[in-house]
């Protein structure tokens, strides 16, 4: 064979190359060689009855709860489902997942990048790092699907027995020490931490005065590391074992080859009250101290999103210490929250690869501001969970859920403001990671329990402040933040991990 030149081998390499191109974009295929596809599919009665590998469930604006399924479209027809297709999958594609909070955020988004599907209230896109930077910063909350499945489709599911670790509703009973803890939180401290953790007024870190104002994860990495060092010095002084649990992210832009890789580290603080009788037996407190503002560079002072859910933290860390439990409080400070929430995962990945017995997880994100209605009327407040569909892990979830709303309710915390119990399996913040990180690793599992305490989430009454350089405690000398609310929920966050936890007598 007479050999090749120069040029008819360089464009024989240019023809491979080619090739892999297309069959990469043509995705993922199975052993037939049919092409994977990222499809949305609808919800028979429960999840579980899907014979499919579900990535994700969202409810959309008309409160239709979908799942997410990479498959072939022989595997969807063959399985007889409603389905509509997003995307074809290439081996290695994450798609992030964005909730709107600003109204218009999704036709500006739809300006800005490559919206690959919009269900009213949620876009879809293909990840990169700086594309969760600049959904965060346009209006949404964010998070990365998973990149393995909430649900394995292997086999069907009964219902999972009711979790024995706590109290049945209707067994619920007032604690004198428990009261005793809500009473001693002080409208005073949580306004004096959130005017610290927001930069209004100044903390010594290391020695010198500095504001924490900007608590960004990595465009002011200076600022968040004297954040995170404030709060272990806090935790400290209250006699709170603490120290810092440090992470990396590294992210390479599979669609660009010659793309530099973002490497981004972080730290979490984490402090821990042991348990006397089952110390292994873990609750865990959580919120970000992260900040992040669409509209400036200069300033994120954060103080609804998400000083207050620290101050919940704080407050709750000092109270408690003087008092014991039988099960271990946790409390887990993270950071990366606002990209996707890379500490969280990280953190979850870290307690289920020790095989930590995490029982139970409150996540505290956003929950010092109400919207003022005209006549006056209670503030509301929600704790979501998984969704009903999703039926083993929403009963995995509602035991921590009813114990919140349980200690709204015996300790009075309902003269103040009503909470509602959501399941939509919102995965926007912290509590995630901990529904997601061992899903379907193992046969009909669905996880950590975890709820999430917020604010009002509902479009027109959260925070219209938030992600801006005007998310303060105060604003034109009035407060913007209702500390009376505000208190309340610190209370019942408290309540919650104290009856979760067990006291002692």
């Amino acid at each position: 064979m007479k050999p090749k030149s120069k040029i008819e081998l360089r464009l024989t390499i240019l023809l491979i190359a080619l090739c892999v191109s297309i069959i990469s974009y043509l995705g993922c295929s199975s052993s037939s060689g049919e092409p994977q596809v990222l499809a949305r599919v609808e919800v028979p009665e429960y999840i579980e009855d899907l014979s499919l590998p579900v990535y994700a469930g969202i409810e959309d604006a008309d409160e239709i709860y979908y799942a997410l399924v990479i498959a072939t479209k022989t595997q969807l027809d063959k399985a007889g489902v409603t389905y509509r297709v997003i995307d074809v999958y290439t081996p290695g594609t994450r798609y992030l997942i964005a909730l709107e909070e600003d109204e218009g955020a999704r036709q500006e988004a739809a300006r800005l990048v490559n919206v690959l599907y919009d269900d009213g209230e949620h876009i879809i896109v293909r990840y990169t790092f700086a594309l969760s930077e600049l959904l965060s910063e346009t209006g949404f909350d964010i998070s990365l699907m998973n990149n393995y499945p909430i649900w394995s489709g292997v086999a069907k599911s009964s219902s999972i027995a009711k979790s024995k670790l706590f109290a049945a509703a209707d067994s619920f009973v007032k604690n004198t020490k428990v009261e005793a803890m809500l009473n001693a939180v002080t409208q005073g401290d949580i306004e004096l931490y959130t005017e610290y953790l927001s930069g209004e007024k100044q903390v010594t870190v290391k020695g010198k005065q500095v504001s924490l104002d900007f608590r960004h994860t990595y465009k002011r990495d200076t600022k968040v590391q004297e954040a995170t060092q404030y709060i272990l010095d806090q935790l400290t002084t209250m006699g709170v074992t603490a120290d810092f649990s440090e992470w990396i992210y590294l992210y390479k832009d599979e669609d660009d080859p010659d793309s530099t890789p973002v490497t981004v580290k972080g730290r979490n603080v984490i402090g821990e009250i042991e348990g006397q009788a089952s110390p292994k037996e873990i609750v865990i407190l959580i919120a970000h101290l992260d900040s992040i503002s669409g509209k400036t560079d200069v300033t994120a002072p954060g103080a609804d999103d998400n000083a207050s859910g620290c101050v919940g933290l704080l407050t709750a860390a000092k109270i408690m210490k003087g008092y014991k439990f039988n099960r271990t409080v946790r409390f887990v400070f993270t950071t990366g929250e606002e990209q996707a929430i890379i500490g969280g995962k990280a953190y979850a990945k870290t307690v289920y690869d020790k095989g930590e017995n995490i029982v139970a997880v409150l996540n505290l994100d956003m929950i010092g501001y109400s919207k003022v209605l005209d006549p006056p009327v209670k503030p509301m407040q929600q704790i979501k969970i998984r969704h009903k569909k999703f039926k083993t892990a929403y009963e995995k979830d509602l035991p921590v859920a009813q114990t919140y709303i349980n200690v709204v309710n015996t300790y009075g915390m309902n003269q103040v403001f009503e909470v509602k119990l959501t399941p939509d399996g919102e995965t926007c913040s912290d509590h995630a990671p901990f529904w997601e990180v061992c899903t379907a690793r193992e046969e009909n599992s669905p996880c950590y329990s975890a709820a999430w305490a917020i604010e009002y989430a509902e479009k027109n009454f959260i925070n219209p402040k938030m992600h801006t350089e005007n998310d303060r405690i105060m604003l034109n000398d009035m407060y913007h933040m209702n500390m009376a609310y505000y208190r309340a929920v610190v209370k019942a966050a408290l309540g919650t991990a104290a009856h979760l936890a067990q006291t002692v007598d």
